[in-house]
């Protein structure tokens, strides 16, 4: 007869082992549920909260959907049929827009310091008399910032592209670089011309941007797609008594086409 979660708790108190949760290191409590035993593992690793296994199996990718990553168990997966949650596109666009507005704030605030740099540069106030009668000084200074940042990136890029590239795309040394004179005049007419690094700064920044809301949108939708499949398949309570897990053939070769099984 199978010894129940709490029979089994109480039998580790016995012994002096205590049983906490081997993500969170906590015990029962009422935030997290009730601790569960899903696998093989043994002492310190055989209890885990269901909410912390839950995410845990919501952030990491492939195999730990299913198995147990230190005993490699396959867990004893129930099916819960689910109607379909329009939620989760709300939350993802809501997480997608939270993301954007961060990297937005992070790059008003670069924009904002290169134009305080321009302004304490420009000690005898050259630039804002020059330019006084057609915007306000905040205006002028965070444009100065901003032309600035496209400049350097633009110019960056540039030279990280070549110098450190050889034709192999293997990565080399700038010391090592040899380009003749005019090469070289040709470079220099980069640094100085403003509108060509520029335009090739603002290039690389709208390519980033969309990599990177890209990229975020995928990571939230993967993420916020298996926290939909944890409550669809929902991980067995085994108490301590691990048997070798049975899964429908239907439910396993879906798992497997999303990389999870």
């Amino acid at each position: 007869m199978a010894l129940s979660s709490s029979e089994t708790k109480d039998e580790d108190l016995e012994v002096g082992l205590i049983a906490t949760c081997r993500i969170c290191y906590q015990c029962d409590d009422e935030e997290d549920g009730d601790l569960i035993s899903p696998c093989m593992c043994k002492g310190s690793q055989q209890f885990v909260h269901r909410s912390c296994l839950d995410h845990w199996r919501s952030i990491k990718e492939g195999f730990d959907f299913s198995h147990c990553t230190t005993c490699k168990a396959q867990f004893h997966l129930q099916v819960v049929e689910l109607e379909e949650n329009v939620w989760r596109k709300i939350k993802i666009s809501l997480f997608i827009a939270r993301d954007v507005i961060f990297a937005l704030l992070v790059l008003q605030t670069v924009f904002g310091m290169l134009g305080g740099i321009a302004y304490l540069g420009d000690k005898h106030e050259y630039l804002r008399d020059l330019l006084k009668d057609y915007f306000y000084t905040i205006v002028i200074y965070y444009g100065i910032g901003v032309i600035v940042f496209f400049v350097l990136l633009g110019s960056m890029v540039f030279i990280v592209g070549y110098c450190l590239l050889d034709d192999n795309g293997r990565i080399n040394c700038c010391a090592h670089c040899e380009m003749d004179p005019l090469l070289w005049f040709v470079v220099a007419l980069l640094f100085c011309v403003v509108v060509l690094p520029g335009s090739f700064g603002i290039g690389c920044a709208l390519q980033g941007a969309i990599t990177l809301i890209q990229w975020i949108t995928n990571r939230h939708n993967s993420i916020l797609a298996k926290k939909e499949l944890t409550k669809e398949y929902v991980v067995e309570d085994l108490h301590g008594c691990y048997t070798p897990a049975e899964l429908d053939p239907e439910h396993m070769e879906r798992l497997k086409a999303l990389k999870l099984f």
